[in-house]
């Protein structure tokens, strides 16, 4: 009987539960720098899965972090300029100089993504100094970062 008062209980709170988070395939992040806004505006508009990030406002890991609070992503994806080793957002530059000062902002993504962060670029992790950077990334989050154009 304790089994059956313990699986029932299970079942009732379950729903519950997922009203207080909300649960996306992908969460897409643009900055207002990104190449492309003009085409990103057109083809992600309103939805409640994309946040624009402004440079004027919390440096943007930490509003990655605070947009992504409470969520469950399976894919963050991040929109934003970048060259070898370097993300670049317009209120911050992310590079293997200053991983360290970010971790503790960089490591509440894996409370959130549970499969990777995808950046859309062609070079950002090109070059050794790019394979380093996606290393780091990696190490200080846990999460598998990837690129896509």
């Amino acid at each position: 009987m304790k089994m059956s008062k313990t699986i029932f209980a299970i079942i009732l709170l379950c729903p519950i539960v997922s009203l207080f988070s909300q649960s996306y395939t992908d969460f897409i992040v643009i900055d207002e720098i990104a190449d492309n806004m003009t085409e990103l505006k057109a083809e992600f508009g309103n939805q409640p899965n994309v946040y624009w990030i402004d440079g004027t406002t919390v440096e943007a890991v930490a509003q990655i972090s605070n947009a992504a609070r409470g969520l469950q992503i399976e894919n963050l994806h991040i929109y934003v300029p970048t060259k070898p080793g370097a993300i670049v957002f317009n209120s911050l530059a992310i590079t293997s100089n200053n991983l360290d000062d970010l971790a503790e902002e960089l490591k509440a993504w894996s409370n959130v993504v549970t499969k990777q962060v995808v950046i859309h670029s062609e070079v950002v992790f090109t070059e050794e100094e790019g394979a380093l950077f996606k290393q780091r990334l990696e190490e200080i989050t846990g999460l598998l970062f990837t690129t896509q154009n």
